[in-house]
């Protein structure tokens, strides 16, 4: 074989092994999937001219930044202001064989302030744990009030949001704040940043706790 020939031949074989290589690296990085809520038509709480729908998507895009620079794969169920049925976004994160799914939303009340954490009724160990280790980032950070973990809905115990009962993962939905609530609003515009990391970091600490067992 002519030397040039020989040489082009190992190229190409280094890159088939790198190319497989990555696959393979990528095919076993965790899988996050991040609902920003609400979209489109469907605008959720209003405060005057603000909508639910454009905070839940602002932070919705930066925890994705912070959990892609730790090397973990990000779905978004919707990459736009669009309006995607809860059924859509259950299929989303169901067929992209998420590992964990976060939904990001704010509270709307004539009173209340603070962030919350909503779980599946059934109080999944998987689900208590990725929220209160989100719920604990977020404390350290500049907000009004810890109202906790909650199971099931405004409406009991007994009921469920579609999204934490219809996705197949270790799942949470976050009320980031109340819209209705002026101090909520100015503390969520101030530490956007701070609140996304804290998210990011609370994922990411879930994570590296089930690597560990």
């Amino acid at each position: 074989m002519k030397k040039p020939i020989k040489i082009l031949l190992i190229a190409v074989l280094l890159l088939f092994f790198i190319i497989v290589i990555l696959i393979i690296k990528n095919n076993n990085k965790i899988v996050v999937c991040i609902d920003a809520g609400h979209g489109g038509d469907d605008v959720g709480a209003i405060l005057d001219k603000r909508y639910e729908k454009d905070d839940t998507f602002e932070i919705a895009k930066l925890v994705k930044k912070y959990l892609e620079k730790q090397n973990v794969k990000v779905v978004m169920t919707r990459k736009k202001d669009k309006s995607v049925s809860l059924e859509e976004r259950c299929k989303i994160a169901n067929t992209k064989k998420a590992d964990y799914f976060v939904s990001i939303h704010r509270n709307s009340a004539k009173t209340g302030n603070g962030i919350e954490i909503w779980c599946n009724s059934n109080k999944r160990e998987e689900d208590t744990h990725l929220a209160n280790a989100i719920l604990e980032k977020l404390q350290n950070t500049e907000i009004q009030k810890n109202r906790g973990i909650k199971y099931g809905t405004i409406d009991g115990e007994n009921s469920n949001y579609y999204v934490l009962k219809n996705t197949n993962m270790p799942s949470c939905l976050i009320e980031l704040g109340f819209i209705t609530n002026q101090k909520d609003n100015q503390l969520l515009d101030s530490h956007k940043k701070e609140y996304a990391k804290a998210i990011a970091e609370g994922i990411i600490q879930t994570i590296e706790s089930k690597s560990r067992k």
